[in-house]
């Protein structure tokens, strides 16, 4: 994959059916150019759920069509317990943050009797196209897991391993990022990185610990020297914390002009978060890659 116009591409030529998307709270204006944008391309179908009048005034406010389905609620905490019922029952395949908390829509998600965490963790998958490069990357995790632990970074390696093989990446070449390509008596995760891709992986490659620039520059890992399976052809790249994952993000929006959208995986559907920061653009590819993602089939 070279961009998001490709990815888009994959998904018209996938003929898939329109999918639903329930949006919690669906009030924000960047949220709702997008899912008008997505189904007017014939993508998805909308599902707003929220104060209905609220609903229908925002709608009204940004010019957008009021002949989408809306489920009235009461409050913030309704509308997500009513997006993930819906999920229970089969009526939608994904999830999009509106104007709500984040914590408040994952509370339900995780709720431990009718929540619909479907893997060990949630997990945050972003896609980043850098245009002086040519090239996407997935990073994980920027988003859900603060400091994850051992066994937590193995379930967020392999939530983005599914996450690349729907999205067409065959076997992924995941660089486990640290600050040096060698194990550091001062930096725990060195090792942590050095154990995980000593396991057994059938579907990718995983190898750490490695500097960014050996991950995702052929010159420098030649002028270093590297000998290693990923020599600047890194597709994965696992962050050891939220703090690094979120500066790598931002960094590549805005410094290289760059482009971000993303899901959370790990639940029975993908849900698309989008943060303050995320214009129209970035929300509309998140709903395309979280389209891809819950046909659950990989693309060639």
């Amino acid at each position: 994959m070279r961009d998001f116009i490709e990815l888009e591409t994959r998904l018209v030529m996938s003929k898939h059916e329109a999918k639903k998307v329930a949006c919690v709270c669906a009030y924000e204006r960047q949220t709702l150019i997008a899912i008008d944008a997505t189904a007017r391309k014939g993508y998805i179908k909308p599902i707003l759920i929220g104060e209905k009048a609220r609903v229908k005034k925002a709608l009204e406010d940004h010019q957008i069509s009021s002949d989408y389905e809306i489920i009235d609620v009461d409050s913030d905490e309704d509308a997500a317990k009513k997006a993930v019922s819906l999920v229970h029952e089969g009526y939608v395949d994904l999830i999009m943050k509106g104007y709500i908390q984040t914590s408040d829509l994952l509370k339900a998600v995780v709720n431990r009797d009718q929540g619909i965490r479907d893997k060990p963790i949630l997990s945050h998958v972003a896609l980043i196209e850098v245009p002086y490069q040519n090239e996407m990357y997935f990073v994980s995790d920027g988003g859900m897991n603060t400091y994850p632990s051992f066994n937590q970074k193995k379930a967020i390696i392999e939530n983005a391993i599914e996450v690349a093989h729907y999205l067409g990446v065959d076997r992924p070449k995941v660089a486990l990022l640290d600050a040096a390509e060698h194990t550091n008596a001062r930096i725990s995760a060195s090792y942590e990185s050095r154990d995980l891709s000593n396991l057994k992986w059938n579907n990718a490659i995983v190898e750490g610990p490695i500097s960014l620039d050996i991950a995702v520059s052929k010159t420098n890992a030649r002028i270093k020297n590297y000998q290693g399976k990923i020599c600047g052809d890194a597709d994965i790249l696992i962050v050891p914390d939220i703090i690094s994952g979120n500066i790598l993000g931002k960094a590549a929006t805005h410094f290289t002009n760059g482009i971000m959208a993303g899901i959370i995986y790990g639940a029975k559907v993908p849900i698309i978060l989008g943060s303050r920061g995320s214009n129209e653009i970035e929300n509309e590819y998140s709903i395309i890659v979280a389209c891809l993602v819950a046909q659950k089939e990989r693309l060639s």
